[in-house]
């Protein structure tokens, strides 16, 4: 599958341990660019003006029958509405199980006292004058994330395998406000080390 893009309307790099958030119209699309590559984006996104219908990684997995989402798949709400579509990715390599690192979970794993994704994207709740108490864990689509499942039931956390300039495209099949963290957890996670990503949001073809 392949996105068919109209005009750029909008380019925004934002670094590592930052995070931005911006909206869609239904049929436009929503880019995201890993710059440098090995870098993990927090990804959330609500029904535009209606923070309690939001991006749900559970439902869209039942849905699907798989947690391994792909081109072509559509990703739901927590009310089973179509809220994106997949329709390129260069890697089709992405956590869907939810969650966020957080300040809480850094002062246990990496001993500082930061922001974790959770606390910037409950930042940018605030900004788009949402309740941040409304943030779902279940809301976080970790893009770009690798997580591998063992027989045994391991959960086990390697390097992103994207390249610089890998993307992966979203369509958006709703009116929607999107937010994210560019996620700033140290070695592994992000590779080496924490890097940018671009967003860019193209009009309807």
């Amino acid at each position: 599958m392949t996105s068919e893009l109209g005009a750029l309307i909008e380019s925004v790099t934002i670094e590592a341990h930052t995070g931005g958030s911006g909206s869609l119209k239904k049929g436009q699309t929503l880019r995201i660019i890993d710059l440098e590559g090995q870098q993990v984006a927090d990804f959330v996104s609500v029904k535009q003006n209606d923070p309690t219908e939001y991006l749900d990684c559970v439902y869209t997995s039942w849905n699907l029958g798989r947690y391994k989402w792909r081109e072509g798949d559509p990703i739901r709400t927590n009310l089973m509405n179509d809220m994106w579509t997949i329709t390129d990715d260069k890697t089709n390599n992405h956590y869907t199980g939810g969650g966020f690192c957080s300040n809480s979970a850094r002062k246990i794993y990496c001993d500082d006292d930061k922001q974790g994704c959770r606390d910037v994207i409950q930042d940018e709740f605030r900004k788009n004058g949402f309740d941040p108490n409304l943030l779902q864990s279940v809301s976080c689509f970790n893009i770009f994330m690798t997580v591998n499942y063992t027989p045994e039931g391991e959960w086990q956390i390697d390097r992103p395998i994207t390249k610089a300039g890998d993307y992966i495209d979203l369509r958006a099949e709703m009116d929607l406000t999107w937010m994210v963290s560019v996620c700033a957890w140290p070695e592994v996670v992000n590779g080496d080390k924490p890097t940018p990503l671009r967003f860019e949001i193209y009009d309807t073809a």
